[in-house]
């Protein structure tokens, strides 16, 4: 497979999750300003800004954090190149570069969403509110995946469509539990309960409430939350769970054995995903919660570039 074809293929993923987890948390925080919590929480806007990284591109072009401007910015905003409308774009753009190397049914369908997102007028969906929009960003992704699955052959461009998506979730979970556990537990004051309406919310937001209330038939307890979003080993939205499917991808490319890596990002891939198998939570937060994530991320980070050293022949871009 040509190193262009591999790249757009992985970067076609990412960008599909990328506007999905972002449409996902958009919607779960709206309605959550919609029903009633027990106490005011602090920052409702802002800690979506800091999940997707843009917080330094967000202030400079907004002095606040509110529906409006956190909507505009993650959804529609240009200067934003990772707003859901950006990866959209740079989606169907991968997509018509390889055109003959996908499904018909694979470019009609992300062809159809871009000129579908590219009809949404920006103000009028921030006026009748963000759950229209986010539900068509979410229920494309979803059938794009099950598009992509049924029609396009299980092989290597398979294999890296699997790579990007895996990639993109994990570190969007990181960033979930780590920005909201530090908002919601640390910053809590002494004398302040825990707002679990909100805890609600993060897991709506990774699609993990309803597992949740299965795995533990308990209130919802924030170590817990972080136990299931990080250490779950068959949630689809864990961090665990897609380590193991970067390392089936990456072992699936190369043809190495189990116990065996013939790149760095095999060699990375294993040693999180072992650590994430063996490692309990109160010893995670023994070491530090916060610590631990920034160090996932990290290692998330040196996997994707060198995914791109070792298939893409040059270091991966921002995209």
């Amino acid at each position: 497979m040509l190193s262009r074809i591999a790249e757009s293929l992985f970067w076609i993923a990412r960008n599909m999750e990328r506007a999905e987890d972002t449409a996902r948390i958009l919607d779960v925080n709206y309605h959550m300003l919609l029903e009633q919590s027990q106490q005011t929480y602090r920052l409702r806007w802002e800690p979506l800004v800091y999940i997707t990284g843009e917080q330094e591109r967000f202030f400079k072009l907004y002095s606040l954090a509110t529906t409006q401007t956190v909507f505009e910015f993650l959804g529609f905003h240009d200067e934003n190149p990772n707003s859901i409308v950006q990866c959209i774009y740079r989606a169907r753009e991968n997509s018509r570069t390889i055109r003959d190397r996908i499904s018909r049914e694979m470019w009609q369908d992300i062809n159809s969403l871009y000129h579908m997102v590219s009809r949404f007028n920006a103000d009028e969906e921030i006026a009748v509110g963000p759950h229209r929009f986010c539900s068509t960003i979410k229920f494309a992704s979803h059938r794009f995946h099950g598009v992509s699955d049924d029609t396009l052959p299980h092989d290597e461009g398979w294999q890296f469509l699997q790579l990007g998506r895996a990639l993109e979730r994990a570190e969007m979970t990181a960033r979930i539990v780590d920005v909201e556990y530090h908002n919601l537990v640390e910053r809590r004051t002494p004398d302040e309960k825990p707002d679990n309406h909100q805890w609600m919310a993060v897991l709506k937001s990774v699609a993990a409430y309803e597992i949740y209330r299965r795995q533990y038939h308990s209130r919802i307890d924030p170590e817990k939350v972080a136990e299931l979003l990080v250490l779950h080993p068959q949630h689809p939205r864990s961090i665990r769970f897609n380590l193991a499917v970067l390392q089936s991808s990456l072992r699936a490319i190369s043809g190495s054995a189990p116990g065996y890596y013939t790149n760095e990002a095999e060699r990375l891939t294993g040693k999180l995903h072992d650590s994430l198998m063996y490692d309990r939570i109160d010893e995670i937060f023994e070491r530090g919660l916060h610590e631990f994530l920034t160090d996932v991320l990290v290692t998330c980070r040196e996997i994707g570039d060198h995914i791109a050293h070792s298939y893409f022949y040059y270091a991966a871009s921002a995209a």
